[in-house]
């Protein structure tokens, strides 16, 4: 005869199989905030990369038009007979360069870049898991 304390793996009761399950679900929300918290902290990491490169930009705009705009526009301003055409000429594609530079920032920080999307794709993922009939 059997002895009814010794359970196999097969006839665990139901309360540890309810307590596996709460452990494996707890598992799972924490191994599914350490994914989010990487990979807001990867976004956060571009974000100060793209502002670093979005300076730089800047700072070499403005390097520039202090390096060249008083010879261009007085080297445009002595062939024209007047400064105000040379430095509009020489103003004009550095005011260009600079918007493109910054339309080109803009978007590569807007919202839905920085959405954590392999985080909803493992969570959805993760629910269709959970809701689907067993076999």
């Amino acid at each position: 005869m059997r002895d009814p304390s010794a359970r196999g793996p097969d006839q665990r009761g139901l309360g540890a199989l309810f307590g596996d399950s709460v452990r494996h679900a707890a598992d799972l929300v924490g191994g599914e905030f350490e994914l989010l918290r990487r990979e807001t902290d990867g976004n956060i990491r571009t974000i100060l990369r793209l502002v670093a490169t979005f300076g730089t930009a800047v700072l070499l705009v403005l390097a520039a038009l202090m390096l060249f705009v008083v010879f261009l526009v007085k080297g445009i301003g002595a062939l024209l007979g007047s400064e105000i055409a040379g430095a509009v000429i020489v103003g004009g594609p550095f005011a260009g360069i600079a918007l493109a530079l910054m339309v080109f920032g803009m978007r590569r920080m807007a919202r839905d870049n920085l959405a954590p999307r392999r985080f909803e794709r493992q969570v959805a993922r993760d629910a269709r898991m959970a809701t689907r009939p067993r076999g």
